[in-house]
């Protein structure tokens, strides 16, 4: 219900269109309106309620900030798609277990074999209890790009398995 017009309407103002800006000049569109409505609907809710101040918004017992109720319900519907249709697709959950596995090894090879992490980083487990090395290897794994993650569990990893797909 709201993504399907915009979609429509795009193909309707630029016949032919490439693919890629078709779905940039929708998702623009997209963002346009619903911004258009949280500011509609923002300001109509600050009028109805008398805000003059900040403090007028603090002593309210409900949002003044939010979309109208349609847009709501269409954001839901957005929301629904993408959940069924992205987010639990196929590919993105098997990429998903793949990274959480990179990230576990990662993790067991730094925690069993500290010579494994950068100089810098070994001089600051000097004097740490364990749980402090668990905290300081949790926070250099974090820290890695998801390229370096890849690059550094191939380096470590004997499983001589691709982790990921190599456009992660």
């Amino acid at each position: 219900p709201l993504v399907g017009p915009i979609f429509a309407q795009v193909e309707k103002d630029f016949p032919g269109i490439d693919p890629s800006r078709h779905i940039h000049e929708a998702v623009r569109r997209l963002i346009g309106e619903m911004v258009s409505d949280l500011l509609t609907e923002s300001r109509r809710r600050i009028d109805a309620a008398g805000v003059t101040s900040v403090d007028d918004v603090r002593k309210l017992d409900h949002p003044v900030i939010g979309f109208s109720g349609e847009m709501t319900k269409r954001e839901a519907g957005v929301k629904a798609f993408l959940f069924e249709n992205m987010y639990r697709h196929d590919k993105l959950n098997e990429m998903t277990a793949m990274a959480r596995r990179v990230v576990r090894e990662l993790f067991g090879l730094y925690l069993e074999t500290p010579a494994f992490l950068p100089t810098d980083w070994q001089r600051k487990l000097d004097g740490v209890d364990d749980q402090g090395v668990g905290q300081m290897v949790a926070d250099y794994v974090a820290g890695m790009t998801d390229r370096f993650a890849l690059d550094e569990h191939r380096r470590l990893s004997d499983s001589g398995q691709e982790p990921l797909s190599k456009t992660s």
